[in-house]
């Protein structure tokens, strides 16, 4: 099978876990026959319970595939990272835990739910002593692809989110 889809990549902080819990909520919602690792996500209850695999010693990374059911994981199989006749298609999430610092000279292109945000953080250092390297993987390219721009603002969106069952 050839290589296909499209990487969208963040640095996300340390909340990535929680994040991707409230993501593989809302894709849930998106698609109620939601499979995740090639198995069925059967109820709310294990969307809300679902937790991001721990990653080993070792490595320090994982993928978590999403697709709409066994006709999706079919397709895949086929196809690769493609859009279906229905105008959707699988995608995964990759991360890796980086545990070594990172420093950025000027962060800009920022966006924030509130200009202050924005304006506060623009042109400023970046320094994280550890962050999770992600890629967004998609069948189309989100800029072009209302699917897979879906799946990426509901992934950002993700991040904004503020839950009360999330923490602790």
């Amino acid at each position: 099978m050839d290589l296909t889809g499209h990487a969208t990549d963040f640095v996300v902080d340390s909340t990535f876990p929680v994040a991707m819990r409230r993501f593989v909520r809302r894709r849930h919602v998106w698609w109620p026959g939601l499979f995740l690792q090639g198995e069925p996500l059967v109820s709310g209850a294990l969307a809300a319970d679902w937790c991001l695999p721990e990653v080993g010693d070792d490595d320090c990374s994982g993928i978590v595939t999403f697709s709409s059911g066994q006709e999706m994981e079919d397709f895949w199989e086929e196809y690769g990272y493609a859009l279906d006749a229905s105008g959707e298609g699988p995608y995964a999430v990759f991360y890796r835990l980086q545990l070594q610092p990172l420093h950025a000279t000027e962060v800009t292109g920022v966006r924030s739910a509130c200009p202050e945000g924005a304006t506060v953080v623009e042109r400023t250092g970046l320094l994280l002593s550890e962050y999770f390297a992600v890629s967004v993987v998609t069948p189309g390219d989100p800029a072009t692809d209302p699917f897979s721009e879906s799946v990426v603002s509901d992934f950002v969106a993700s991040f904004g989110a503020s839950d009360r069952s999330d923490r602790g």
